[in-house]
């Protein structure tokens, strides 16, 4: 969901939660005023009965979010306080107290915490992805998310070595990872074949079920040897992105094993 006001913010709700594709739903708060975000949670929440996860992107993590590490805090920890947050995002390059505190308050008020770290001027070499995503999990990440953009589809290839390498290490981590643009679109689509795995299984809202979608790789498919060109079987759940004017709506499938 990302709206910039509450009268939009409402109509995508009612949308996310009618969609029976939509297995989750994401709630960017950065694009409305600040003022406005425990009224936007609360009605979303009102809405939305499918596990919500919560996020202020920041400027420095490519949102709008104009925040500081403590007024980021703050704000996160109120929306905990608040309750209805399934999962919480956290931006895992701020400060180090600030993704501590959100962490132990996640935890306290039941919901999963998701440290997330974003690069849209490039990929990061394949040894700096594997120890992003170990620095997550090892500081208590319930999910660690990495999204890179790539210069080509060699950068995502990159990533799904990083991220099956991750998994092999720790095969009960939780992680999502994706690669943008059009270079990167095969990550999307088979990259649950590298290592994603059950990323609702900490989220407390029932009725989470693996459904069928249509082959989805072909013969440009990065992963051959594991996809053989069918795509993988089951996905849950369907994460939707959608930003204004950037290739609206994207569909990033997660398999669940």
């Amino acid at each position: 969901l990302f709206a910039h006001a509450l009268d939009e913010l409402k109509a995508q709700a009612k949308a996310a939660q009618a969609a029976p594709e939509a297995d989750l739903v994401e709630l960017r708060l950065d694009p409305l005023w600040e003022g406005d975000w425990l009224s936007a949670l609360a009605l979303v929440r009102s809405v939305v009965q499918k596990p919500l996860i919560v996020t202020i992107r920041t400027a420095r993590e490519g949102g709008e979010a104009a925040l500081g590490p403590t007024d980021y805090r703050d704000a996160g920890l109120a929306l905990l306080q608040q309750g209805g947050v399934d999962a919480l995002d956290i931006e895992w390059r701020t400060d180090a107290s600030v993704v501590r505190a959100l962490r132990d308050a996640a935890k306290r008020a039941g919901a999963a915490a998701l440290f997330s770290e974003h690069h849209f001027d490039g990929t990061p070499d394949r040894h700096a992805m594997v120890e992003a995503l170990h620095g997550m999990l090892d500081a208590g990440a319930d999910i660690a998310k990495l999204a890179v953009m790539p210069h080509n589809r060699t950068d995502a290839a990159s990533l799904l070595l990083a991220t099956a390498e991750v998994h092999d290490q720790r095969p009960e981590a939780v992680l999502i990872t994706m690669s943008m643009g059009r270079d990167g679109a095969a990550t999307r689509y088979c990259g649950g074949a590298s290592a994603a795995r059950r990323p609702l299984a900490r989220f407390r809202r029932p009725a989470l079920r693996a459904s069928p979608r249509p082959p989805t790789c072909g013969p440009s498919c990065l992963l051959p040897g594991i996809c053989k060109g069918n795509g993988p079987t089951f996905f849950a759940p369907t994460f939707f992105a959608k930003k204004v004017g950037k290739e609206t709506p994207t569909i990033f499938p997660v398999r669940w094993w």
